[in-house]
């Protein structure tokens, strides 16, 4: 004889909170692709989802709580980004040693351009007065690991001099950030002018840690 079901009340609201939740943050993603960081208030979120306001600041405590998982939702769809790259590539076509790191920055480049309002929000001023707390910006940074395991990699196969995987990834993200963040403030008139920096910015940090001596 088959058991009824049990009702667990508190497994249902928290359920219905996370997908209220999920409903939002989506409808604040779409505002944020569609219309830019500007359309980001809790009035057009809370409209967009046809709910109160109130329900929106008891989820997220406010605009500062949304732009906050904004910001987190930024940086795990970068990590998934890369992970989603290499996963679809053929065997023949996986890039080996300094190539890799290649394969991340052009990534990196890549996703910047198609996420233009993401990637102001996690590393720009999109959203007026919002300051990442500090927890954030230790999980923003998880979303490098990738790229420090690539660095990690070429050290113990003798693609570059040992040194420190999590160094070597911050002075390249801080070379690719650079060019980036200049041609999305439209620093550059055409996009082969910024292809062109961009990869001699990576260029030269790569060089630098392969000659560490010069």
């Amino acid at each position: 004889m088959t058991k009824p079901k049990v009702v667990d009340f508190r497994q249902g609201q928290e359920e219905l909170r996370d997908s209220l939740r999920q409903g939002m943050l989506d409808a604040a993603t779409r505002l944020l692709l569609e219309e830019g960081a500007a359309a980001l208030t809790v009035r057009k979120v809370a409209e967009a989802v046809n709910c109160s306001t109130t329900l929106l600041y008891s989820l997220f405590g406010g605009k500062d709580g949304l732009s906050n998982a904004l910001y987190l939702e930024g940086f795990a769809r970068l990590k998934q980004g890369f992970i989603a790259y290499e996963s679809k590539l053929a065997p023949a076509q996986k890039a080996t040693g300094i190539d890799r790191i290649w394969v991340y920055a052009t990534n990196y480049h890549d996703y910047a351009r198609r996420n233009p309002s993401y990637y102001t929000v996690m590393f720009g001023d999109a959203i007026a007065g919002f300051v990442p707390p500090l927890e954030s910006r230790l999980a923003a940074w998880e979303s490098f690991t990738p790229l420090i395991a690539e660095f990690e990699r070429c050290m113990q196969e003798g693609n570059l001099p040992s040194s420190s995987p999590s160094a070597a990834a911050r002075l390249l993200w801080a070379a690719m950030h650079g060019v980036i963040s200049l041609e999305l403030k439209g620093y550059y008139l055409k996009k082969e002018h910024s292809d062109e920096l961009y990869r001699a910015a990576v260029r030269a940090v790569l060089y630098s840690l392969a000659h560490p001596e010069n």
